[in-house]
Parts: C-alpha cells; sequence; structure tokens
C-alpha cells in the first residue's frame, strides 16, 4: 500500500525557533514511520540545521516573494499530489492557505508568533493594515491553525477571523537530554568568569535597549552577555559605548552551540516586546537557570505562572520565574536586584527545571502527530 504524503511548508531551514521546533517534530521517526514525509523549502537558502535523513527535501527559490511562492509550490502540489501540508511561519501559512482553494488536501497552518503585537511592532500605519489582510483572508481557508501558545491562539481568533473550532494550541517540543548534553560542550567563546544571559536576535522587539539601561541601574556586578545576531548590531554596540558600558555589556555575537554558553550563566533575562512561545527562555529554564522575563504576549505568563491570562502591573514572584510588567525598566531593575538574594536564585532553578519537564519532546512530538493525523 503506498503511504500517505505529508508536507512540511516553510520558509528555509534557518536559526529560529520554528526552523527548530520543525526539526525537533521529525527528529523521533517512530512517530510518522506509515508515512511519506517531506519538507518544502520556499527559499533556496543554506541548511541551518541537519534534517532527518529519511525526509525528502523540495527545494523552491521563491527568493522571499510571496506571489513567487504561491506560483512555485502550487506546482509542486500538482505534481505530488500530498494529503496534508503543514506550515511554519506567515508566509508559508499564507501560502499553504492560499493554495489549498481548489485541492482536495488537507491544510494545518502553525502560527508561532503572537501575530497582532508582531505585527505591531514590525509596522505601523497603512502598513500595519496591508500588512495583516494576508493572514485575515487566508488563515480562515485552513482546515486547522495551531498557535504556539494559548495566547497566539486567541489572537489569531480574535483578530484574524479564525474558527475557534478550527483554532487549537500545541507548545514547542524540547529535546531536554539534548540540550544538557549540548551543554556540557566547551564554549566556543571566551566567557567572563560569572556573567547573567540574555539571548535574541538583536531587532527592536527584544528591547535590549531599555534591558541594557535596567541591568546599569541595578546592583548586579557580574557582566551582561548579549547571545544573538541582528539589524540593531552596529545600533546596540554605539549604545553601549555611549554608555561607557563597554566593559559591563557584552555582545558575543551567533554561536552554534548555544547551551555551552547558557548552561554557564547566572540567571537568563529579557525585555522583549513580543513572543510566541519563548524558546530561549525555555531552554534556559531547561539548564537550570533561574529566569525573569517581560510578561509580553504571548507565552511568559503561561509558562511562568501557568495562566495565559495573566497580568501584573509591578514585579511578580510567579511559580517558575519572576515576571515584571513590560516596558518598565524600573520594574526590571528590581527584579535584577531581587536576583542578588542565593536563596531566590536556588529557588527558581528547581523550579525552572521542574517546569521544563512538561515541553519534553517525547510528550509534546507525540500529541503533535496525533493531532496531524486526524487530517489525514
Amino acid at each position: 500500500m503506498e503511504k500517505r504524503k505529508v508536507f512540511f511548508l516553510i520558509n528555509s531551514i534557518g536559526f529560529g525557533g520554528a526552523e527548530r521546533a520543525l526539526v525537533n517534530l521529525l527528529s523521533i521517526q517512530s512517530h510518522y514511520a506509515e508515512l511519506d514525509v517531506s519538507i518544502v523549502l520556499l527559499d533556496d537558502e543554506p541548511l541551518a540545521r541537519p534534517l532527518p535523513s529519511n525526509v525528502k527535501v523540495h527545494q523552491l527559490d521563491a527568493k522571499r516573494s510571496l506571489l513567487f511562492s504561491v506560483v512555485q509550490f502550487h506546482q509542486v502540489l500538482k505534481r505530488e499530489k500530498p494529503s496534508l501540508v503543514v506550515s511554519f511561519l506567515v508566509r508559508a501559512n499564507v501560502c499553504n492557505a492560499l493554495t489549498r482553494i481548489g485541492k482536495h488536501h488537507k491544510v494545518v497552518l502553525c502560527e508561532r508568533m503572537h501575530l497582532s503585537s508582531h505585527l505591531d511592532n514590525q509596522f505601523s500605519g497603512v502598513k500595519r493594515a496591508v500588512a495583516g489582510v494576508m493572514p485575515w483572508l487566508s488563515y480562515p481557508n485552513a482546515d486547522a491553525v495551531l498557535g504556539v501558545s494559548s495566547g497566539v491562539t486567541k489572537d489569531l481568533i480574535e483578530h484574524f477571523r479564525v474558527s475557534a473550532k478550527k483554532a487549537h494550541t500545541i507548545y514547542n517540543p524540547y529535546d531536554i537530554d539534548g540540550i544538557k548534553a549540548a551543554s556540557l560542550e566547551k564554549p566556543e567563546i571566551s566567557l567572563p568568569s560569572s556573567f547573567i544571559i540574555s539571548v535574541g536576535r538583536l531587532t527592536e522587539a527584544k528591547n535590549f535597549k531599555q534591558l541594557i539601561n535596567a541591568y546599569l541601574s541595578s546592583r548586579e556586578t557580574s557582566p551582561l552577555c548579549i547571545l544573538g545576531e541582528g539589524e540593531q548590531k552596529e545600533e546596540l554596540r554605539k549604545f553601549i559605548v555611549d554608555k561607557g558600558a563597554d566593559e559591563k555589556v557584552i555582545l558575543l555575537g551567533y554561536a552554534k552551540n548555544p547551551f555551552s554558553i547558557i548552561s554557564r550563566a547566572k540567571y537568563y533575562i529579557s525585555a522583549s516586546t513580543n513572543e510566541g512561545f519563548p524558546n530561549a527562555l525555555l531552554e534556559a529554564m531547561t539548564l537550570g537557570l533561574p529566569v525573569i522575563m517581560t510578561n509580553c504576549p504571548s507565552g511568559p505568563s503561561e509558562i511562568l505562572e501557568a495562566d495565559a491570562d495573566f497580568e501584573i502591573d509591578d514585579l511578580h514572584f510567579g511559580k517558575f520565574g519572576i515576571l515584571v510588567p513590560m516596558n518598565d525598566e524600573t520594574q526590571l531593575t528590581l527584579a535584577i536586584n531581587q536576583m542578588q538574594i542565593s536563596q531566590i536564585r536556588l529557588n527558581y532553578s528547581t523550579k525552572s527545571k521542574l517546569r521544563a519537564s512538561d515541553f519534553h519532546i517525547n510528550k509534546i512530538a507525540a500529541g503533535y502527530w496525533q493531532f496531524l493525523k486526524r487530517f489525514i
């Protein structure tokens, strides 16, 4: 009997959290041994992560264009005729939803970002309105839409016309054993003997300037290390020099193995204004780091308080980590000062590892495949 074809559609395999989640989902081959699984990459870009050898790859060359993505993927669908297409990231999701019109295969969209706040961070005015049109028009065409957190799912229902009956939440899967093993390797970057860590693309949404200001106002004496690359790199470098803080705030750049660096930090901190489900936060917790994070949309309160709708006006000692209001530099400084108390760090280190176990790859991946097979 011929195996049913399942396609996973994504822009490319870069260093982002969506790409890591997809690779993790495909890493346990026993979950889908009875299926013919392929990845379709919209853009002709180098692979940043190795893919399982049993997964076929269809490489397109859409040049980051939605129009080219739709045209080229339509041709693949005509030729291959899959039973199910599962997509990750907004352009791939829109492409997936548009190309299913007039066809018989099933479509599942996986939204990784809190889309409203993500677009609010990227655009304003007319550009913001235009950016939201294509998801608003296309997402309702899907058979199901998966939010990576309850906050993401709620946003899709409220602002992008996704039916509550079609909307579901499945968290990211984490290879906890693999993360711990990688953390034992020698760091590829020279590190201070004691430091605190923040991780993420150097973009405005990650709010690194406010984080740096809060840190410099605190009683923390260990350097703040920021792990990541991005378009704000030179702007942040100048900001740090202008503050006279080039020996206290260190831009580490990109690391092939971030876990060997994160695991050696005193604690993890983020001032982000937008997430879907914060991967770096959960990875730090996997490694037993106490954590501080802004209560941005969406994911932080869901992870640290186990309550997607939790709201705060001041610093909050959550069930699994410290939450602070978004864009509140004073409260962020207070949180950093609280982390100078060794008993607080020890308490939250234990709670971090406990909470991270809820997102183990074995549990989450099995749930993912169980859900997807309903559409085959």
